[in-house]
């Protein structure tokens, strides 16, 4: 009489896990209105976040960023690239990182090599603009930074790229 009971359960459990709802296909197969995010050149997941490196493919990721040649960490060529160093300036696409302030990219405009970037700056609870001329020098191991008003590019603390 067990045996009776047992395997009409048994035989319902069993097509109930075959049984697959109605949208189980629709899970495989999505239809053409649902689009699969695409995945961003530097690897990003679609999603239009700016990647924290700034690893982009392209030199410029647009006209609004800083081109990845500039991005990264730089401390005056002296200088000991600690997060301490008072010279430290870490360049992002739009963010710029100096030793007691942040500046957030407001424009940029392209000279030639060079750039010109205009910043949101605040720290130390003020608030204030600036520009700065962004130059790469010796095949781009230096970076020389000036206000763009000046006639020449010459940086007194030319920086170099700090070791990733």
């Amino acid at each position: 009489m067990k045996h009776a009971i047992i395997l009409p359960l048994l035989c319902l459990a069993l097509h109930a896990c075959d049984a697959q709802p109605e949208h189980a296909d629709d899970e495989l197969n999505p239809s053409l209105d649902e689009q699969m995010m695409p995945v961003e050149p530097d690897g990003g997941i679609g999603d239009g976040a700016e990647p924290l490196t700034g690893t982009a493919s392209a030199d410029v990721a647009d006209e609004n960023t800083v081109p990845n040649r500039f991005i990264g960490v730089w401390d005056y060529i002296k200088g000991t690239c600690d997060p301490a160093s008072d010279m430290r300036l870490e360049i992002g696409q739009t963010e710029f990182g100096f030793y007691e302030s942040v500046g957030q990219l407001a424009g940029v405009r392209h000279e030639g090599e060079a750039i010109v970037v205009d910043l949101d700056m605040a720290g130390e609870g003020e608030t204030w603009t600036e520009s700065l001329r962004l130059v790469l020098k010796d095949e781009g191991t230096r970076l020389h930074v000036t206000e763009p008003q000046a006639e020449s590019d010459v940086d007194e603390y030319p920086r170099r790229r700090c070791p990733a």
